[in-house]
């Protein structure tokens, strides 16, 4: 699609109490029902400040887009602020300053609104000059956020609702959210809608809900728009719902009856612009991709804010987080290959968070080779700019439920790389998907065997009997990983499911390095992921 130049609109803006009766705005205007509106969205940013070619369109050319389409509005759907370092070291009010600049008209609550506390997430209120909105997120009784706000536009009033996943009560730590519940969302939209209606001439549900299978349907923005487009009490009302969380490219949208359900995907590779008529007689979604705006220059402004973001980054990231006495091997040929110590420390901070961070333990953690980035090196002090190196993708930490049938074939699909031979010895070729594994299991693999039948033993540490025991393959394991394996990435197709996720993975392993022995990361020799060759030599050695 391409960048169009079209008029300025005129705004005006009016936000609303979350409790009774909507303030009236005036009598119904006259206006031209075939009209196109047009609306710019965003959603699922998760701190995507800064361009990077290829890939992310970053909040300056954001502004540049919006300055050349003139959209009658523009909003964004959750989950902006936590994701790549450069804005969680700020807890997202680097984004905050971006998005205020930019000019959005509303945003809703996204699950990792929560990730730096409850109280930053109020703070989100006041950072904001527009309203942050949701329906459904209620603490000890009384609603935490402004469920809806009425904008008048070109003498239209656009009544726009929040609605926020109930998913956000597994899917951040839980002390952010206590005292927090998350009522459907379903009965909480119509609910507002109920109370605008008569006062506003079409809806926008503002969604961070997603379309996940391995959501609850209920909770699940498509069943939110289909229940919506039958209910006959809004049918003469055209509703778009402008959705998130489920990082889906809906490119065209979904058309049902009166109803638009529309969402960009995550990280800024695409800014989603809807048109519809009120009649009814335009409803068209279509994606403004990064590569469109490749030769687009950023707003000044915002890359000023973008600049000053990233200086006071690099300011606080030269802060020493602990003394390394062990060289830590994250090289890219090793990572993706074999066991590493650096590996190793990285999974053992993730089962470690565990601990505490989710509603259950975790059994067991790994992690994908592919996202360990760099070494570190020993006896020097190790500043958090450093471990950022090592996990640079903001990838959160997360747990899910694996059948013991799923783990095996989850470690023989790790351990699949063809086989070549290096210094004499048959070794995996390198392989982003090769994981890293926790303390607690260990994992024996035979490279005489074919891709898919080379897993001949796995053993799993027994908490109660306080001893490895083999691996139950009907038993169901608390895995904890990262979002990207957990969702399948690698082609981890075994995965999925619904997950507990908490903060980013440079977060967990930085709070681990404070206080953690390192002198037991002092080898080299493969203790977790262990091939026969290696077992055979230790046999002989002894």
């Amino acid at each position: 699609m391409m960048i169009a130049m079209v008029l300025s609109a005129q705004s005006v803006s009016a936000a609303e109490h979350p409790h009774g009766k909507a303030k009236a705005h005036g009598k119904p205007a006259k206006f031209n029902t075939s009209k196109e509106i047009s609306i710019l969205h965003t959603n699922d940013i998760h701190g995507r400040l800064e361009a990077e070619p290829g890939r992310v369109i970053g909040m300056a050319k954001v502004k540049t887009v919006k300055d050349m389409e003139q959209p009658t509005l523009m909003f964004d759907s959750g989950d902006a602020f936590q994701g790549l370092p450069i804005s969680n070291y700020s807890k997202g009010e680097d984004m905050a300053e971006a998005m205020n600049a930019v000019g959005y008209d509303a945003m809703t609550v996204g699950n990792h609104e929560f990730d730096f506390g409850f109280d930053q997430a109020m703070r989100y209120k006041e950072l904001l000059n527009f309203p942050i909105l949701s329906s459904n997120i209620y603490k000890d009784g009384k609603p935490v956020y402004q469920p809806s706000t009425i904008i008048k536009k070109d003498g239209i009033r656009f009544g726009v609702i929040g609605v926020t996943t109930p998913e956000t009560a597994t899917k951040t730590h839980p002390n952010n959210i206590a005292g927090v519940t998350f009522r459907d969302p379903l009965p909480s939209v119509l609910a507002e809608m109920r109370r605008l209606k008569g006062h506003v001439d079409t809806f926008i549900i503002l969604s961070h809900l997603g379309i996940d299978p391995a959501t609850k349907e209920i909770w699940r923005s498509s069943y939110l728009t289909d229940q919506l487009a039958k209910n006959k009490a809004f049918h003469k009302e055209t509703i778009i719902v402008l959705d998130g969380h489920s990082h889906s490219v809906i490119e065209n949208g979904i058309v049902k009856d009166n109803t638009v359900l529309a969402q960009t995907g995550t990280a800024l590779a695409n800014i989603g612009k809807l048109t519809y008529t009120l009649d009814g007689s335009v409803k068209k979604a279509e994606m403004i991709t990064e590569a469109e705006t490749a030769n687009l220059t950023g707003d000044p402004a915002i890359t000023s804010i973008v600049q000053n973001a990233k200086a006071n980054f690099d300011k606080l990231t030269s802060q020493v987080v602990f003394h390394n006495p062990v060289n830590l091997n994250g090289e890219r040929d090793y990572v993706r290959t074999r066991e590493t110590n650096l590996g190793n420390a990285i999974t053992d901070a993730m089962e470690a968070y565990s601990n505490t961070g989710f509603a259950s333990q975790g059994d067991f953690a790994v992690t994908n080779g592919g996202g360990i980035r760099a070494s570190i090196e020993g006896n020097k002090d190790v500043t958090m700019g450093d471990i950022i190196k090592v996990l640079p993708f903001g990838n959160r930490i997360t747990q899910i439920q694996v059948s013991g049938a799923n783990v095996k074939a989850m470690f023989e699909h790790s351990l699949s790389a063809p086989v070549i031979e290096k210094d004499g010895k048959k070794q995996l070729s390198a392989n982003g998907g090769f994981l890293h594994a926790s303390e607690s299991i260990r994992v024996f693999y035979d490279l005489s065997k074919p891709a898919g039948e080379r897993v001949y033993d796995i053993q799993v540490f027994d908490r109660n009997l306080k001893q490895f025991v083999a691996l139950d393959m009907n038993k169901t394991y608390n895995v904890v990983t990262n979002d990207f394996t957990a969702a399948g990435g690698d082609g981890y197709s075994m995965l999925g499911g619904p997950r507990e996720e908490g903060p980013s993975l440079d977060t967990v392993f930085a709070n681990y390095l404070k206080t953690a022995d390192m002198t037991k990361y002092n080898t080299t020799e493969p203790v977790r992921i262990v091939e026969r060759q290696a077992v055979q030599s230790i046999v002989k050695a002894a």
